[in-house]
């Protein structure tokens, strides 16, 4: 099997036989689908689980009917409250369609969001319950008609998702993420971020900031919407590549688009190879985020 980028082999510590439907004392009818286990379920056993639900359809429904059928569910969530959806609050479908036996899925923006592991989690739980139909042997999955930057491939197939050559962690990372406290300024929260074979830091460190704080005293100040497409650092310089619509969401605010970047600079400078940064939209370098010159956050500050 070919080896899978980095951040896919962390479902190592998550996954055994993830793609196997659950035993039942019984035949089983409705459709195939498959869910996250609760955290509580998922200790000591399978965090992707299958479960068959009931959809309303018709008998004669079409395929392409079937499947966004599937995906509404999924998005929905099951009927048995040991498990919840892969997909976040307020993802919804805006088109899926089928040809050559690929199933191409578009979600609305909020799944872009998704990074690490509950990236990987999500796709295989879309890929398992649609490659569960007949007639459809791949999946692809966008959010708003692009391609999601930290998906460690485009198409996926029943087979990738049943992993067998996994990695093992190859460092950790005490990286600091910055959000609000309650005093409406930025304070720090220590993480320690795993990184697995072919995983860069700097895009698990942006995953883990736009997932927000575990710091039940801190809030996030980026956006729920906000979407960062792609980062990478390339001789010190680190380029972030975020979308023009979360751009264009950005509060009027001055004072809330200062928090905003940052949040994501000084973040990103908690990574001590980090020297500089660079800020992009559609291929373009920014010279403002919002109403803030990014040369007020373009080097590496001192001390």
């Amino acid at each position: 099997m070919r080896k899978k980028m980095g951040w896919v082999l962390a479902l190592a510590l998550l996954l055994t036989a993830c793609a196997l439907p659950r035993e039942t004392d019984g035949e089983e009818s409705g459709y195939l689908l498959y869910f996250l286990a609760e955290t509580d379920e998922a200790r000591g056993g399978d965090l992707i689980r299958s479960s068959y639900e009931q959809l309303d359809l018709a008998e004669d429904a079409s395929l392409e009917e079937q499947a966004a059928a599937v995906v509404e569910r999924l998005i929905a969530g099951p009927a048995d409250d040991a498990l919840r959806s892969p997909l976040p609050s307020g993802v919804t479908l805006l088109s899926l369609t089928i040809q050559d036996r690929r199933a191409t899925v578009d979600l609305s923006g909020g799944f872009a969001r998704l990074g690490g592991v509950e990236l990987a989690l999500a796709d295989y739980c879309l890929t398992l319950s649609l490659t569960a139909l007949e007639g459809i042997s791949a999946v692809a999955v966008t959010a708003q008609g692009r391609e999601v930057g930290q998906q460690p491939k485009q198409i996926f197939y029943e087979r990738d998702v049943l992993l067998s050559d996994m990695g093992d962690v190859l460092q950790t990372v005490e990286v600091t993420l910055y959000f609000l406290n309650g005093e409406g300024a930025l304070e720090g929260e220590k993480r320690t971020l795993e990184l697995y074979e072919g995983q860069t830091l700097a895009e698990n460190l942006i995953a883990a900031l736009l997932a927000g704080p575990e710091n039940r005293e801190l809030t996030a100040v980026i956006p729920e919407t906000f979407i960062v497409n792609s980062v990478r650092v390339d001789e010190g310089i680190c380029y972030v590549n975020i979308s023009a619509e979360s751009l264009a969401a950005l509060p009027e605010d001055e004072a809330a688009q200062r928090l905003i970047l940052w949040s994501l600079s000084d973040s990103l400078y908690s990574i001590n190879t980090i020297q500089g940064l660079r800020f992009l939209s559609n291929g373009e370098e920014l010279t403002h985020f919002g109403l803030i010159p990014v040369e007020t956050v373009a080097v590496r500050p001192q001390g």
